[in-house]
């Protein structure tokens, strides 16, 4: 089945959003207000297209609803169209939200836990300062709680409606010290991103929310905008009235780390999903959904908040992006293909040393699958544990870049590999992420069906050469090269470029995750010598 086209999407995301069957008439209506100029029995048409492939269902003459399988589809379609989703929802929910009448976003989550535990989690959160408002809904739904929290968007909705427009940069987590924000650890860009930033940062568990109420030291999910510096001091009358207490940072220049750029405001908030992060710490089981909807704020419980104070002070770093890592990385490469050996980059992995026999058998089962990026990969003993070591596609960089052939690397993602289907079912731009976007994906891949892989570019005219460096250093890293101009596995390209599609390094250690071995990874980690790195032949 090859992917959908937009208007397909288009009307799935209409259905998926109406509790009701909907006719074809309010489709087209509304496919209209989104720039698709189409009428009833054009719609009624598709529908008949989208009943087919069972992603619709006709109920008599109410109209469609959206399957399962046309859920799970609208999460995966079009990645080239779904890439600014994140970026089109926030700016959708920051404009309908109206904050001044009580209107309000909020993000909808369901912990699977006692109603007793949860409240009593929920409390010390609101307590301790660390959530957008004092305002929550929490429903006893007998097989999970329901937890309905404050959107940070709706700071937003304030400002807007005061006449400042924040544009909206990016969501990370937040370092804290002594019971203060120090900086950014790690930010992922709205704009290069398939996925909610926020979601994905507490679900990898990079969050250290309990940390910081119990002690001040830990890891806060946190978003940041900016907004031109002549709204300053309309901004900080605004702060004096605020009732939602979400702010934790602002200035010029840099704020916690991240530059702010000239004549400009930046702005660190706590992220609405804040007060979920403790379960997740916690294992609990979680569903997370960011900026589900709209409701009235009077639905939402209150709750005690003792507010924290704002920090001003400007940061003395600066955060990097990946790209920025994989440009640096690539000049450290110094593999040379006619000596079969040289520096190259690796991802590190720590497992328990009890481990070992069983990481062994299946190390050297993912590398006859031909998952890893060469047939070599390193074991090395650290006092009670083990470190893996798996070469980084950025070492195919690095080896193309020596042999005079630029990639340039665009995104990191999880490429979906079905017998009807080839395609990126979710990205991350390396110019928008400080981290490797295959760590974040991690946990989403499966090595049967969905793997860990990077997009690249490459300009047309070095194509040919590209190819004959890649059949004489006979690695496994290169999935596709795509033809000039077009798009491949879903991705577009710019102007005369080819699409490039390397398989991630760290697939061989998805195994080891799939097989419950407990792992702690790191991507792009270190350089070694390719000649101290064993074949999986050899072992």
């Amino acid at each position: 089945m090859a992917d959908l086209d937009r208007k397909l999407i288009e009307i799935l995301d209409i259905l998926s959003k109406s509790k009701e069957p909907v006719g074809a008439k309010i489709i087209a209506k509304e496919l209209n207000k989104r720039g698709y100029k189409i009428g009833e029995r054009a719609v009624r048409y598709h529908l008949k297209l989208l009943d087919g492939m069972k992603l619709t269902k006709k109920v008599g003459y109410a109209g469609r609803v959206i399957t399962e399988r046309g859920l799970e589809e609208l999460e995966k379609a079009n990645i080239s169209y779904r890439l600014g989703s994140i970026y089109s929802n926030i700016l959708e929910k920051t404009i309908s939200a109206n904050y001044r009448f009580g209107y309000v976003v909020i993000n909808r989550c369901q912990v699977y836990a006692d109603f007793n535990d949860v409240l009593k989690i929920i409390k010390s959160v609101y307590e301790s300062g660390l959530a957008v408002g004092d305002r929550v809904g929490i429903i006893d739904r007998e097989k999970f709680v329901e937890i309905n929290t404050l959107c940070s968007l709706n700071f937003d909705n304030i400002l807007l409606q005061n006449g400042i427009f924040p544009l909206h940069v990016c969501a990370g987590v937040v370092k804290y010290e002594d019971g203060k924000p120090v900086e950014f650890k790690e930010i992922i860009d709205y704009k290069s991103t398939s996925i909610d930033p926020l979601r994905a940062f507490i679900e990898k568990k990079e969050t250290d929310v309990m940390g910081i109420i119990e002690n001040g030291e830990g890891y806060l999910p946190a978003n940041f905008r900016y907004f031109g510096v002549e709204f300053l001091e309309r901004f900080e009358t605004i702060l004096e009235i605020d009732e939602l207490k979400c702010i934790i940072s602002y200035g010029t220049e840099n704020v916690l780390g991240l530059d702010v750029g000239d004549d400009k405001v930046g702005v660190a908030l706590i992220g609405g999903l804040t007060p979920i992060a403790p379960f997740v710490e916690n294992n609990y089981c979680v569903e997370i959904c960011p900026m589900s909807s709209i409701v009235r704020l009077e639905s939402l419980h209150k709750l005690k908040k003792n507010p924290r104070d704002i920090v001003t002070k400007k940061a003395n770093i600066r955060i990097k992006t990946a790209l920025s890592k994989m440009f640096n990385a690539m000049a450290k490469v110094t593999y040379d293909i006619d000596e079969a050996d040289g520096d190259v980059i690796v991802n590190t992995a720590f497992i328990d040393k009890k481990y070992l026999d069983e990481a062994f058998d299946i190390l050297k089962e993912a590398y006859k699958k031909g998952l890893g990026i060469s047939d070599r990969f390193g074991i090395v003993e650290e006092n009670d544990r083990i470190k893996i070591q798996t070469i980084c596609a950025v070492t195919l960089d690095g080896i193309f870049l020596r042999n005079s052939v630029p990639l340039i690397p665009k995104y990191g993602g999880i490429l979906e590999i079905t017998e009807d289907k080839e395609r990126f079912i979710d990205i991350i731009g390396y110019d928008g992420s400080s981290l490797d976007p295959h760590e974040v994906f991690f946990n989403f891949v499966d090595c049967e069906k969905t793997f860990l892989a990077g997009f690249r570019e490459v300009h047309r005219v070095a194509r040919e050469k590209l190819e004959e460096v890649l059949k004489k250093l006979n690695w496994n890293g290169i999935k596709a090269i795509g033809e000039p101009n077009n798009e491949l596995y879903g991705i577009g390209v710019n102007k005369d470029m080819c699409g490039v599609v390397t398989m991630g390094g760290i697939n061989p250690l998805v195994l080891l995750k799939e097989n419950e071995i407990p792992i702690e990874l790191k991507a792009m980690h270190e350089v070694v010598r390719f000649s101290d790195l064993k074949s999986y032949k050899e072992i």
